[in-house]
């Protein structure tokens, strides 16, 4: 996928790319690096593309926002999750939902992992 290579690109050199008002906003966080020549052209060439997946990792977020204050809420106190062996096997499955930019399986890693996490909260 040619918009998350430009992506990786840009927020590897200490750059922001983001949508505002339904356009590409690209800002220095470190004004001491320079962008690669031609990544201008590859962002103006792969627009659309950017676009998508920008406001895909706005939704994503939004989803993980939401599902973590959920499994936050029922958190008893002094558990800990990170030691369970299938916690980590679907939490491990979220950033490659992200990879793909594919919105419904976010929703079923989500969804597994409250499950799970309530699951396990109970026990």
């Amino acid at each position: 996928m040619k918009a998350f290579k430009i992506w990786e690109q840009v927020t590897g050199r200490y750059y922001e790319l983001r949508l505002e008002n339904g356009s590409l906003i690209l800002e220095a966080t470190d004004f001491s690096r320079e962008l690669p020549p031609g990544l201008i052209t590859e962002l103006k060439d792969h627009k659309p593309e950017l676009l998508t997946l920008l406001h895909f990792q706005e939704q994503a977020d939004a989803l993980l926002l939401e599902s973590t204050r959920r499994i936050a809420q029922a958190w008893p106190r002094g558990y800990a999750l990170d030691g369970d062996w299938e916690w980590r096997t679907v939490d491990r499955d979220l950033p490659r939902a992200y990879f793909y930019s594919d919105t419904s399986q976010v929703k079923a890693v989500l969804e597994r992992r409250e499950l799970l996490a309530l699951k396990l909260f109970d026990s």
